[in-house]
C-alpha cells in the first residue's frame, strides 16, 4: 500500500528528483521478491499525475523532465501499470475496516490516513517517498479507532511496516518470505479442509490449484472471508431463485453477473465442472481486490458451487 500522506512537496526540484528516483529503485527491488504490487486508495487523491512534488513540478512535470533519467521514468511507468486503485468497496467489504479509523500525527496535526491503516489490517508492507524525515522509518507509529463487536470503542496505538529504499525492504525481508511461506501453507490447508470449512458450498475440481496458489496472493484473507459470507448464505439458501440485490445488500459480498456481450463472446471462459453434472457457465462473480471468484447457483438444488478464483476474465470491456 502506497502512503499517501507521504505525497507531499519537498523543498527544491532536486531533492523531488531524488526522492522520485528512490521510490522506483525501492519498489522495483520490492518486486524482485515478490512484493510485485503497489495500491493507493482511489480516495485519497484526485489525479495522480497532478501530485505536486515541488513548486509548479508534478509527478506529469517529472516525467517530461529531460533531465530525469529514461530508465528511470521507464521504471515508474511500469511499476504505475500495476498500480490498482483501492476502491472503496473493497474498505467496506472488510468488516474490520467498517469499524475502524487511522489516524497520524503529521506535524503536530492528526490526519485521517488510508494506505498505512490498510497496511496494517493486511498484515502487509507501506511504502512511503521520503518527503518528510518521519517517513524514513521501518515501522510508522499511527493511532487505530475502532468499533468492538459489543458496541463500545477503543483507540489503540499500532504500527505499520513501512518501506522507502532497498535497505528498508531488506529488513523487513525475512518477515516478507515467512509469510509468503505461511500463507502457501494455510492456502493448502484451505483446500484440504474445504469441507470442514465451508461445508455448504461445492468447489469445482479446476479450484484446487487456484486456491493451494493463493498464498501468493495479498488477498488470501480477503477471499476466505468471502466464501465464510457466501457459506453462510449457502447455509439459510433454502428455496427460491438466488437474489443477487438480496445477498448484497444483507452480506459484505459484491456480487454481479456477466453482460449478454461478454456472455456470447466469452462464455466459454466461464464455463466449470458442476462434480457429477457435467459443465456449466459461471457468469455470477464476486470481486476480491483484483481477483474475481465465479460460482453457479443452482436454483433447482438451492446448491452454489465455485468455480474460479484468479485473476480478472476478459470481457468486452476487460482484455
Amino acid at each position: 500500500m502506497l502512503n499517501e500522506l507521504s505525497l507531499r512537496k519537498v523543498n527544491s526540484k532536486a531533492n523531488a528528483q531524488s526522492l522520485m528516483s528512490e521510490f522506483v529503485n525501492a519498489a522495483s527491488h520490492a518486486s524482485v521478491h515478490g512484493f510485485s504490487e503497489i495500491r493507493l486508495y482511489e480516495g485519497a487523491i484526485q489525479t495522480f499525475y497532478q501530485i505536486p512534488l515541488w513548486d509548479d513540478y508534478n509527478i506529469d512535470n517529472w516525467l517530461r523532465d529531460n533531465s530525469v533519467n529514461d530508465d528511470v521514468k521507464d521504471k515508474f511507468r511500469v511499476i504505475i501499470g500495476t498500480f490498482p486503485l483501492f476502491k472503496e468497496e473493497e474498505f467496506i467489504a472488510n468488516e474490520q475496516f467498517t469499524r475502524s479509523e487511522f489516524a497520524y500525527n503529521y506535524a503536530g496535526k492528526e490526519e485521517i490516513i488510508f494506505g498505512l491503516g490498510a497496511a496494517y489490517i493486511y498484515n502487509t508492507l507501506a511504502i512511503s517517498l521520503i518527503s518528510h524525515d518521519c517517513w524514513s522509518n521501518t515501522g510508522v507509529p499511527i493511532s487505530h479507532y475502532f468499533m468492538k463487536g459489543d458496541g463500545t470503542d477503543d483507540t489503540v496505538n499500532v504500527e505499520a511496516k513501512n518501506f522507502f529504499d532497498i535497505i528498508s525492504f531488506d529488513f523487513h525481508l525475512d518477515w516478507w518470505n515467512k509469510l509468503r511461506v505461511d500463507n502457501l501453507a494455510k492456502s493448502q490447508e484451505l483446500w484440504d479442509r474445504r469441507n470442514e470449512f465451508f461445508p455448504h458450498l461445492e468447489f469445482s475440481p479446476e479450484v484446487e490449484d487456484q486456491i493451494k496458489k493463493l498464498g501468493f496472493s495479498k488477498f488470501l484473507f480477503q477471499i476466505i472471508e468471502r466464501l465464510k459470507s457466501l457459506n453462510e448464505f449457502a447455509k439459510n439458501w433454502t428455496k427460491g431463485n438466488f437474489d443477487v440485490n438480496g445477498v448484497n445488500g444483507s452480506t459484505n459480498l459484491n456480487i454481479s453477473s456477466e453482460s449478454d456481450a461478454t456472455l456470447k463472446k466469452y462464455g466459454t471462459l466461464r464455463k466449470f465442472t458442476i462434480p457429477g453434472n457435467g459443465k456449466e457457465i459461471f457468469d455470477l462473480h464476486i470481486k476480491t481486490g483484483d481477483l474475481r471468484f465465479h460460482f453457479f447457483a443452482d436454483p433447482k438444488k438451492n446448491k452454489i458451487y465455485i468455480g474460479y478464483i484468479g485473476k480478472h476474465l476478459r470481457t468486452v470491456l476487460y482484455k
